[in-house]
């Protein structure tokens, strides 16, 4: 097929599938597109690059002027939004102490980077992708529009990756440092590609289980279907990727959402944390016995040194830095003789220590490691609290995406930055706005009311009473 015609294709397929998602959620406002451009420029490449505009200077440190303006008009409509939404800072902030501590901390530690102003636009965009965060869950169907942002993204980076691939060669495919044919779709490498390919997987299969679920949900048919055939598409591009890390955390997600709804394990959500420890036990056991990790590793066609990050831990770690607070905020790699210490012996210079928990090490050094896990533990407290409380398939979601942050740091680094899985793990561990909340109405003069429930608001939009007013807003206050 000429590739303009493939092109043609693609486009006409994605708008089908977005227009008629659109059509299929009326009450989604129009404020969930900001997070969505977002999320669409995180899961592929920087704008700049995408229309082929070189910013002045290193590029490294000095960034692209056009990319600097879009990340700041984004941020500028999301606080505004939340503005009149009228978000209550406060109570998300007391709801999340460890995640805003681990924010403060990564702030504060721009101060003693090499490169502290660069440091500071990067922490500012992470800060950015909070505030894309409570703009998809402020929404007045939060559960739905987190679902939804991430199946529209889908919708449009998982055809465009393929058609990247096979018709446009020279967006889609790259080498390697080791000279070999690399596939990295719309984004510029196959690690990338395959961290996006793991979101994609797990919200298309939640959206699976929720259509399968429920029985009088129109055009069921149609939106099986679309699952159906994107998860296709992400089948065929998971080895384009050759990601063994991200098909794992992909198998552990699915896994986990399966898991929960079986009532044997649901019922035993409350002492998560204990059979977690258990489990853990007897795989060190085990692996001490029978050497699981390298039978392990051998099948997926990896060898002990996991291509080679062993090793690239190893001399990450032997660079002196301060062990206490470390370079400042995703800094490391900004010193050139940083990275040539690492990359002494290599044709090629690296930019990240493939290891999120090394990475945080490097950048914010033993406390940041600390607060870290501090952050992981908290998450993992409260999304087992939630699943307790209500056991919703979101909140499997919630545990499923804490689960697969935890094991792909393993191998690739993902923490505290610009990435797709982050930003996963953050809206996981926020999860919701509602605790201790009235939910307010506005109408068309700007008054409001407020409501205990969004059944009362559902009642007044579908048979107002006398003397009601027209819906032209609706959020959650505390």
């Amino acid at each position: 097929m000429p590739p303009k015609i493939a092109l043609l294709l693609t486009v006409a397929f994605i708008l089908w599938l977005v227009v008629r998602d659109v059509k299929r959620r009326p009450h989604l406002s129009k404020a969930l597109w900001i997070p969505l451009i977002w999320l669409l420029i995180f899961g592929s490449r920087a704008v700049s690059l995408w229309f082929g505009v070189q910013g002045a200077g290193n590029t490294e440190l000095d960034g692209s002027p056009l990319d600097r303006l879009v990340f700041l008009c984004l941020l500028l409509a999301g606080v505004l939004v939340l503005v009149k939404r009228r978000v209550h800072f406060s109570g998300i902030v007391a709801g999340n102490k460890w995640l805003f501590i681990f924010f403060l901390y990564l702030g504060i530690s721009v101060l003693w980077s090499d490169y502290p102003f660069v440091a500071f636009k990067r922490w500012i965009k992470d800060v950015g992708s909070i505030v894309m965060i409570l703009v998809v869950l402020s929404e007045s169907e939060p559960v739905e529009a987190v679902k939804t942002v991430f199946l529209r993204c889908a919708y449009v980076l998982v055809p465009v990756s393929v058609l990247c691939i096979k018709y446009f060669p020279d967006f889609g495919r790259s080498y390697d440092p080791w000279g070999d044919l690399s596939y990295g779709g719309v984004t510029m490498n196959k690690n990338t590609l395959g961290a996006t390919l793991i979101i994609y997987s797990i919200v298309l299969f939640w959206e699976m289980l929720e259509l399968h679920d429920d029985q009088s949900r129109g055009g069921k048919k149609f939106q099986m279907s679309s699952c159906l055939l994107l998860l296709g598409m992400v089948a065929w591009l998971f080895p384009k990727a050759q990601s063994q890390t991200s098909l794992v955390c992909t198998i552990l997600g699915a896994g986990i959402l399966l898991a929960m709804r079986l009532p044997s394990i649901r019922s035993r959500a409350g002492r998560m944390e204990l059979y977690v420890f258990a489990l853990a036990l007897l795989f060190v056991f085990l692996n001490s016995v029978f050497n699981l990790t390298g039978t392990f590793v051998h099948a997926l066609g990896r060898n002990t040194t996991l291509t080679g990050r062993t090793e690239i831990w190893q001399r990450a770690l032997s660079v002196p830095i301060n062990p206490l607070v470390g370079t400042g905020y995703y800094s490391f790699w900004l010193d050139p003789k940083r990275v040539d210490i690492v990359t002494s012996d290599y044709w090629f210079r690296l930019n990240e220590a493939h290891n999120g928990y090394i990475e945080t090490y490097l950048n914010e050094g033993l406390i940041g490691v600390f607060l870290l896990a501090a952050l992981l533990i908290f998450a993992f407290q409260k999304i087992k609290r939630d699943l307790v409380n209500e056991q919703s398939l979101f909140n499997a979601v919630r545990l499923a995406l804490l689960a697969v942050a935890v094991v792909y740091n393993f191998s690739e680094s993902a923490f505290d930055r610009q990435d797709f899985v982050w930003f996963a793990l953050l809206l996981a561990i926020v999860g919701h706005l509602r605790h201790n909340q009235d939910f307010v109405v506005e109408d068309t003069n700007g008054e409001t009311q407020k409501r205990d429930d969004k059944s009362e608001l559902e009642i007044a939009v579908d048979c107002p009473p006398a003397g009601a007013f027209t819906v032209k807003n609706a959020f959650w206050k505390p």
